[in-house]
């Protein structure tokens, strides 16, 4: 059986006071052994000291001892629940009882409960009990799922899930081109579907297993904050100009610098001290301003035009302690592309791009990038400019800095559930945000002054504006039913250190008192009977 306590005052004061007593009770044993009083009388007071001392511990300190739980589980279901599902859980579980959660009055301490969807009127009969709780067996099923309720244009959207399915082989995707697929296992499916966004504004995805649409993925893109780029070139290139005059046609900012001597530079505009992103050659470098630049987490770095990657890669870890380390591999990519006949080796803390040809680390506050491409720009001159912009715009979307102004909300969000949004900017943060017709207070971040967060409930579903540039969509609890449920058993259970405390019970203190006054009239007697 084990204990808990519950001390009526802070421990450190609570064994300051019984260190002090047992210091004055055995001060008291040395003063009658220094007036000769008997060994076999010293072991009596001694015995009676610690008797009184013990239960007068026990009365500060509290204890509780765990009130047993002796009753069986009981299943707890869902209204409308075929009775084969519930024939077999029963069997499979090993249950004797069930009861239709509208029915439950308390027959049990211990639940399972079975179901997809309960509201949290229906949970509210089911605290302070132990539940356990399973789905049934769906098709389709959606246990749990996630993504970003806001995006920037051009930022990759990640869908984590977790869905059922009844059969081997069957083909997970998004209603959307170019977006990651999955084929799924019998069973319970864990996984994440990436895609690159496209647009702005509102927009929505569907979520399709085989050719069923289990779900509409809804959330909302933000324009995309032009990035301010620098070209740094001892001679410019086919490679280079092509990569600048993508980044222009994005929308970026774009300078470029060309070395014509050790001390002369030709450069088309000065935006060195808002400077975000630096794409040079090797030969570039060896400049300290670069090097300078990169320690203090100025920006981040991309290395192009690589001839000699061996030494590149011993230079740049020696310059920035990076972890680069180089492979032998075949030249050839796909779409035709060539690349030096290396690739690199996965290290922890790396982000590796097309077939571990480019590489990205960070250091510090910045970012290190070295591609091993010899050239892509004929991807565009072949026409294949999807292709280029799916390569260099998933290596520049991993090295994106941080804006000065955004946003950030999960989704879903669903009516009546707390939800959570943040808030970055860098001027100035506002103290209430509207949202549909709720209004959510923010509290600033007191390590990040440029943050500020909020909880709120929405009261409605559907879009709901948030100003001009933002929306979140509201969802009603039927649409992913068993992923709101599961937040109220989240809730529900958030709760069980307190129904731990109210299932154990205190040691009567009447125990603690009498023992202390029989020890006390002991110690009072024992002089008396000599």
């Amino acid at each position: 059986m084990s204990l808990d306590f519950s001390p009526i005052v802070s421990l450190p004061l609570l064994w300051t006071l019984l260190i002090l007593v047992l210091v004055i009770g055995l001060s008291s044993v040395f003063f009658y052994r220094k007036k000769g009083v008997s060994i076999n009388r010293l072991w009596v007071k001694t015995s009676l000291f610690f008797g009184f001392w013990g239960f007068l511990a026990l009365s500060l300190l509290r204890p509780q001892v765990p009130i047993s739980q002796e009753s069986e589980p009981w299943l707890v279901y869902e209204e409308g629940i075929e009775q084969a599902e519930l024939d077999f859980w029963k069997d499979s579980l090993g249950l004797e009882e069930a009861v239709e959660i509208s029915e439950f009055d308390g027959q049990s301490e211990r639940v399972v409960l079975l179901g997809k969807q309960f509201s949290k009127a229906e949970l509210y009969p089911l605290r302070s009990r132990e539940v356990n709780w399973v789905l049934p067996i769906e098709n389709g099923l959606i246990r749990d799922i996630s993504w970003k309720g806001y995006v920037r244009k051009g930022e990759n959207q990640r869908v984590f899930y977790s869905i059922f399915s009844s059969q081997p082989d069957q083909f997970l995707k998004l209603g959307i081109a170019k977006a990651d697929s999955a084929t799924m296992n019998s069973g319970w499916n864990q996984g994440v579907l990436e895609f690159r966004t496209a647009g702005q504004g509102r927009s929505e995805v569907p979520l399709v297993l085989e050719k069923d649409t289990l779900a509409i993925l809804r959330y909302f893109i933000g324009p995309s904050v032009p990035k301010k780029y620098q070209f740094q070139m001892g001679f410019p290139s086919a490679e280079s100009r092509t990569l600048a005059t993508w980044l222009r046609e994005k929308g970026e900012n774009v300078s470029e610098q060309i070395q014509l001597s050790r001390e002369t530079f030709l450069q088309t505009q000065e935006n060195n001290d808002s400077l975000q992103i630096r794409i040079i050659d090797p030969a570039q470098l060896s400049q300290k301003a670069v090097q300078d630049w990169v320690k203090a987490g100025m920006g981040n770095l991309m290395l192009i035009q690589v001839s000699d990657p061996n030494a590149l890669t011993q230079q740049v870890n020696r310059l920035f302690g990076t972890e680069f380390e180089l492979e032998s591999a075949g030249s050839e990519l796909e779409n035709g592309l060539e690349a030096l006949p290396f690739r690199w080796k996965e290290k922890q803390g790396q982000k590796a791009f097309l077939d571990q040809r480019i590489a990205i680390q960070q250091v510090g506050s910045s970012q290190v990038g070295i591609s091993l491409l010899e050239s892509s720009y004929t991807l565009v001159m072949e026409g294949k400019k999807e292709a280029y912009e799916e390569i260099w715009g998933e290596v520049f979307g991993a090295m994106q800095p941080d804006e000065p102004r955004s946003k950030r909300s999960n989704a879903p969000v669903f009516q009546g559930l707390e939800a959570n949004i943040q808030l970055f900017e860098q001027d100035s943060l506002p103290e209430i945000l509207r949202v549909g017709e709720d209004t959510i207070w923010l509290k600033i971040n007191p390590i990040n002054e440029f943050q500020a967060e909020g909880n709120w409930q929405p009261n409605g579903t559907g879009w709901l504006d948030a100003g001009d540039d933002f929306s979140v969509y509201g969802y009603g609890l039927d649409e992913f039913p068993a992923v709101a449920t599961a937040r109220y058993i989240s809730e529900l259970r958030q709760n069980t250190k307190a129904v731990e405390e109210a299932q154990s019970k205190p040691i009567s203190p009447w125990i603690g008192l009498i023992g202390m006054l029989v020890f006390l009239g002991a110690m009072w007697v024992e002089p008396k009977l000599q």
